[in-house]
């Protein structure tokens, strides 16, 4: 079974302008990864809930692909239409180990792109590295 345990954002972090830049990340957005080298596309999702609750704020519920189970992530920055994340650590089946993804990227209307790497956990080397772009998903196509 696993547990998501999220550490409350710092009082400090709790400005106006930044608050608008995390509401404006909101929804459930879907996308893919683009691997560099190999061209590889990883389907993934982000899912980041309407919740002003300090305990939330400034948090992606979760990020999934086909291979990694829903897991939290973390806003690191994000001001204006700029942000960077932090994904993990989870258990990665392909490296056999614990990883984290950083994604570095901008909004734009209802699509985000960017760039991403992933190191296992506490190396220094990155495993992987690429292109990501997303789409907000509409809400009203989900089923009831």
């Amino acid at each position: 079974m696993t547990n998501y345990a999220f550490t409350p954002l710092p009082p400090s972090r709790h400005d106006p302008r930044v608050a608008a830049a995390i509401g404006a990340l909101a929804g459930n957005w879907r996308g893919e990864m683009v691997i560099d080298g190999t061209g590889e596309k990883v389907p993934f999702t982000l899912l980041r809930d309407h919740s002003s609750d300090a305990a939330v704020a400034g948090r992606f519920l979760f990020f999934a692909t086909r291979d990694v189970a829903p897991t939290g992530m973390k806003l690191l920055e994000a001001a204006n239409a700029v942000f960077v994340a932090l994904v993990g650590p989870y258990y990665c089946p392909r490296e056999n180990a614990d990883v984290m993804t950083v994604f570095e990227g901008t909004r734009q209307g209802e699509s985000i792109e960017g760039t991403f790497y992933t190191r296992v956990q506490n190396w220094r080397n990155t495993l992987r590295s690429g292109r990501f772009s997303a789409t907000r998903a509409d809400s009203s196509t989900r089923a009831a």
